[in-house]
């Protein structure tokens, strides 16, 4: 009786706090919640474009102009090709962990499988001694793209170039990072909804009570997004959590910190620590390893993660340390819907907003409905294709997207590689 009730009353917190953060979104029919923007700045209100300003040249090929946009700073008077011989320059900070190497990857099959040319810069970080995002995207826009698409990238270094390349006919596309003028569509989970996700299986897991959490929180914004959710939910009464830690975690040797953070609440709290927050895998690991160290298995005290990969599912397949869960971005899928809006917009000559088409008029879509909760009971094992795990996968459906090019399988993961 008394977990049915609290049943209830966990889902009545978790409705009202992603009522609260959608507050105010138009959500068009088909594409979820929108998100919130997930990059490291807050984006300004678009403002009227100016009258008269002259429309991008799109004498090329088979392109035609699309109609302008209805206002706001982001033209929508694109290079068109009704061919759909599109040239497509991708940017991403690098390959050196799961969820790039995934969109890389499916990245280069979009591009196989409509015919697109790719022309492509995956190192930005490493290949320019100063202000690299900036000087790889000026590369890619002497190239004359007819589409720029961004993984992971800051964008306020290159906020004024996205408009640039907008004002061109250039359509400038984002995967995980945040909505600014010029861009056209960006493609993210909303941070909200996925510490509202998480933190309702952690008091799942917990029964809806707890002696003791801990909370690490990151500084950046999609963090601070996720996290305010999950000690809001933690601290409502509809949980009995007796006491809540907390640290705001620094950008300098941060690892380390949530170490040593871990080993001093253990230090104070012992067993009575339940459960240590961190808002992405490679914190959760991390103090996770902290407990292993200190004695403790998951039958004591957890903690989880967000994203999902081959560490973070090599470890729930173990269970060598406390680190239980991991919700499961759908990366590939991502990319899939970047693409196809890139289509709709720049082959089709849709426009945002219209019947039909994927993007919305805000330019954000969001893909937190296709996010999994992964634990015990469904990890994947090595071997299996990646796209097994996320409800749009169909195995009978032989032709669609995901059945076509390179397959991303899951691999065991060594420590340090």
């Amino acid at each position: 009786m008394k977990k049915r009730l609290w049943n209830k009353l966990m889902a009545g917190i978790l409705m009202g706090i992603l009522a609260v953060s959608m507050a105010g979104c138009s959500v068009p029919e088909g594409t979820g919640p929108e998100p919130d923007n997930s990059g490291q700045t807050e984006t300004p209100a678009a403002q009227p474009e100016e009258e008269g300003e002259e429309p991008a040249n799109t004498d090329n090929g088979d392109a035609k102009p699309a109609a302008p946009a209805a206002g706001g700073n982001t033209s929508e008077d694109l290079i068109v090709k009704t061919d759909g011989k599109l040239k497509v320059a991708y940017l991403l900070d690098s390959l050196a962990n799961d969820s790039s190497q995934r969109h890389w990857q499916q990245v280069q099959n979009e591009c196989e499988m409509r015919g697109w040319e790719l022309i492509s810069e995956t190192n930005v970080s490493g290949n320019y001694e100063a202000d690299p995002t900036r000087q790889a995207f000026q590369n890619m826009m002497a190239q004359e793209p007819d589409a720029i698409v961004i993984s992971y990238l800051d964008i306020p270094p290159i906020a004024d170039l996205c408009v640039e390349a907008n004002k061109k006919g250039i359509g400038v596309y984002c995967i995980g990072t945040d909505i600014s003028d010029g861009i056209l569509m960006n493609v993210n989970s909303n941070n909200s909804v996925i510490g509202a996700k998480v933190m309702a299986y952690v008091m799942d897991r917990l029964g809806g009570e707890a002696n003791v959490m801990g909370f690490q929180n990151l500084w950046m914004t999609r963090g601070i997004r996720r996290d305010e959710v999950a000690m809001a939910m933690a601290g409502s009464k509809t949980y009995n959590v007796a006491a809540m830690e907390t640290h705001e975690v620094t950008p300098e040797g941060f690892t380390d910190e949530m170490y040593s953070v871990t080993e001093n609440w253990l230090t104070k709290h012992g067993s009575d620590l339940d459960f240590v927050w961190a808002c992405w895998d490679g914190g959760g690991i991390v103090i996770a390893q902290a407990m292993a160290a200190a004695g403790y298995t998951a039958e004591d005290m957890f903690t989880v993660g967000m994203d999902g990969g081959n560490q973070a599912w090599a470890y729930i397949r173990s269970g060598e340390i406390p680190f239980v869960a991991s919700l499961a971005e759908p990366f590939e899928y991502q990319v899939h819907q970047c693409f196809e809006g890139i289509h709709q917009l720049q082959v089709e000559g849709m426009h945002r907003g219209d019947a039909g088409c994927i993007v919305p008029r805000s330019g954000e879509y969001s893909t937190d409905h296709m996010t999994v909760m992964i634990d015990k009971n469904n990890v994947p094992q090595v071997g299996d294709n990646v796209h097994t795990l996320f409800p749009y996968y169909d195995a009978k459906d032989t032709k669609a997207w995901y059945n076509q090019g390179s397959v991303y399988t899951v691999s065991d993961y060594a420590e340090g590689s």
